[in-house]
């Protein structure tokens, strides 16, 4: 089989989702079996195809979304990462956690540049960026002052936050 090709999972295997992907109905399948269906929505892509962003800030978003991933991924990993290596190297998986603590400082200076961890804007890049919830889904979540938060109003957050990291990241100069 090449690299290219997926091999599709049999019935009763467990499948990790990644994050972002929701089970939205739940049914049966042919025989009976429980089956849930799955749906992954990619919000910074529909806003970007839809004109709410730009070609830089959807760039900014996605690169957010890598540093968040990387940051606050979990997982398990053996004790052994790195073969070969003997007195004197670095402790096994040193590595490993480094680059995750080097990712979660950049996600912290990411959202200090938006206006810091308690801002709307951080909050938008946070569940939507970072945890892939939908504009919707975020805005029904949040609220301010006791009071709900209008699509509209934290889409524009969204939109103004992606503007600020945009230049943060050195994706938009002007």
């Amino acid at each position: 089989m090449s690299r290219r090709q997926r091999q599709e999972p049999t019935v009763g295997t467990l499948v990790r989702m990644p994050e972002g992907v929701r089970c939205f109905e739940a049914g049966e399948d042919d025989v009976g079996d429980p089956v849930r269906h799955y749906r992954a929505v990619d919000t910074l892509g529909l806003m970007h195809r839809a004109g709410s962003i730009d070609a830089y800030q959807h760039a900014a978003g996605e690169h957010f979304a890598r540093d968040f991933a990387a940051a606050f991924r979990s997982g398990c990993k053996t004790a052994r990462l790195q073969p070969g290596l003997g007195r004197g190297g670095p402790a096994p998986g040193l590595e490993e956690i480094e680059r995750h603590a080097n990712a979660a400082r950049r996600v912290d200076a990411a959202l200090a540049a938006v206006g810091g961890a308690d801002s709307p804007g951080a909050a938008a890049l946070w569940y939507v960026a970072g945890l892939g919830l939908s504009v919707r889904a975020w805005s029904q979540r949040e609220g301010w002052n006791g009071r709900t938060l209008n699509k509209h109003e934290a889409s524009g957050m969204l939109i103004a936050a992606l503007a600020v990291l945009a230049r943060f990241y050195g994706y938009r100069r002007d």
